[in-house]
């Protein structure tokens, strides 16, 4: 199960700092698989290169020059004017979004999962927020169940300027091959409210190699009593 909200796309204008990276016109992040033919992987894509494509190096490797200080600005802004509002108490939040791309005839995700399975190692207690760069819809759309355990997929289906929140924790969630002609990008960040950390538990993450704790996985967004 996933709630789905709107937010301000002019405000917070992940799209046109994203675009900028991959220089692409605007609207345009859904053609990158044609528009940007030179970073489609060569290799079948799998669990343990999903994330390693040429279009995650060129976004990641961004993140330190100007544009991707203007992305890391924008995230953070998020946090504190979005997310913060829904917690009203402190929380740790994900450093940095993780990205997403979904080309056409592949997936972005290929191992149905849950985050805190042996695969993944996340902790108890943390919330999932999926934020659309492109409308996301049918089969490259991310499919959820809305119980743990009873696989019964359903597509979080979104538009440009809204997010979803769930429980990627406990649900199992994963994406079907894409056959909608579009590529779909997206980005995800989990969210700890703050009295449920224990660092004492805390594992490495399967991909990063980042221990789930503060100053490392996650930053701290704390509320001071007044």
């Amino acid at each position: 199960m996933s709630v789905i909200k709107n937010y301000d796309p002019k405000k917070y204008d992940f799209c046109k700092e994203v675009e900028k990276v991959f220089s692409v016109d605007s609207g345009d992040l859904d053609q990158l698989h044609t528009l940007r033919k030179e970073l489609m992987p060569e290799e079948e894509l799998n669990f343990g290169n999903e994330t390693k494509t040429d279009f995650h190096k060129l976004f990641y490797g961004n993140l330190n020059s100007e544009k991707g200080k203007d992305i890391k600005e924008i995230y953070n802004r998020f946090i504190g004017e979005v997310i913060y509002p829904i917690f009203n108490r402190s929380f740790l939040y994900q450093k940095f979004p993780s990205f997403r791309v979904h080309i056409p005839n592949d997936k972005a995700i290929h191992k149905w999962h849950y985050d805190s399975d042996d695969d993944h190692r996340h902790p108890d207690w943390e919330i999932n927020f999926q934020i659309a760069l492109t409308n996301m819809f049918d089969s490259n759309a991310m499919w959820i169940e809305s119980v743990p355990g009873i696989g019964d997929y359903k597509p979080i289906e979104m538009k440009v300027g809204q997010y979803a929140i769930f429980n990627g924790n406990k649900l199992t969630h994963g994406n079907k091959p894409n056959i909608t002609n579009k590529t779909r990008v997206s980005m995800d960040f989990r969210v700890l409210p703050y009295d449920r950390y224990d660092e004492s538990k805390s594992l490495e993450s399967v991909t990063a190699k980042r221990k789930f704790a503060v100053g490392g996985y996650y930053n701290l967004y704390e509320v001071k009593n007044v």
